[in-house]
């Protein structure tokens, strides 16, 4: 099953949808599903804009509306207020049965720095009416973090493609601005390709805290000297992205001891 993103600048993308679906039918696969939950407007208007419903027809492919569910594993994430709220994933995205390949654009993002293929998956598991539970409010940035690395726990990724033919930077991950990359990465250890993806959009990883979360927990290699890369070297990839304003105003505030604090409420 492959989990992507549709944004702004997708409909481009239509050569790696068609490669890695060609690569899935040499190795004799058949049984091959696109899964996406969209968060404004409908998945179904997503599939017809950006070229899936002829995908589909013309090499057999399920499409999966994931906030199209009659039934979701419930897990909770926090609040400002410290109290745990639930937030329901796809039951596709979370069987452990299904091989989830996660296909995405290396974008930067306003509230996390960069999103890659292990926050494509999260997102995209959640049913729309709670994607807002993971941030809720201003304060509410400051949980994403730990909401991110807290519902991937429940989740795999098999195989992770990160489609940097274009990829976005700015007021990213929607309003951003294409960056004319042309690179791509992948591999079986999803926070690995994402390690790399941060390298090659010139990001500190340090700052990309959901990432380091899962990395000291043991979900993949995070350590850059241990990443085994084939074909290019990270630094001949290695571009510039500028990063989010919003983004780095909250950094900024962090180590000045500026941020908003965090509302405590008596139960």
């Amino acid at each position: 099953m492959t989990r992507v993103a549709l944004v702004k600048g997708d409909g481009r993308r239509e050569n790696i949808r068609r490669a890695l679906v060609e690569f899935l039918r040499d190795r004799g696969e058949r049984d091959i599903a696109v899964a996406e939950g969209a968060t404004w407007g409908t998945t179904t208007r997503g599939f017809r804009e950006y070229g899936y419903l002829e995908l589909s027809e013309e090499y057999d492919l399920e499409l999966i509306d994931l906030n199209d569910a009659d039934s979701w594993k419930v897990v909770h994430v926090i609040h400002p207020d410290l109290k745990p709220h639930p937030v329901k994933l796809s039951p596709a995205m979370v069987n452990p049965n299904n091989y989830i390949i996660s296909l995405t654009r290396p974008k930067t993002h306003l509230q996390v720095g960069v999103t890659l293929t292990a926050k494509n998956v999260i997102m995209g598991s959640i049913l729309v009416m709670d994607k807002y539970r993971m941030h809720p409010s201003e304060a509410g940035d400051r949980v994403l973090d730990h909401n991110l690395f807290t519902v991937m726990k429940h989740l795999h990724i098999d195989l992770a493609v990160v489609d940097g033919f274009e990829g976005m930077e700015g007021k990213g991950p929607v309003f951003g601005e294409p960056v004319d990359h042309r690179v791509a990465l992948a591999g079986t250890d999803f926070l690995a390709v994402d390690r790399a993806g941060t390298e090659i959009m010139g990001a500190d990883f340090d700052e990309i805290r959901y990432l380091n979360y899962l990395w000291d927990q043991g979900f993949g290699e995070g350590d850059l000297s241990k990443i085994q890369v084939v074909g290019e070297t990270i630094d001949s990839c290695r571009r510039q992205y500028k990063m989010a304003p919003r983004f780095l105003r909250m950094r900024r505030q962090e180590n000045k001891g500026q941020h908003e604090d965090l509302s405590v409420y008596a139960i």
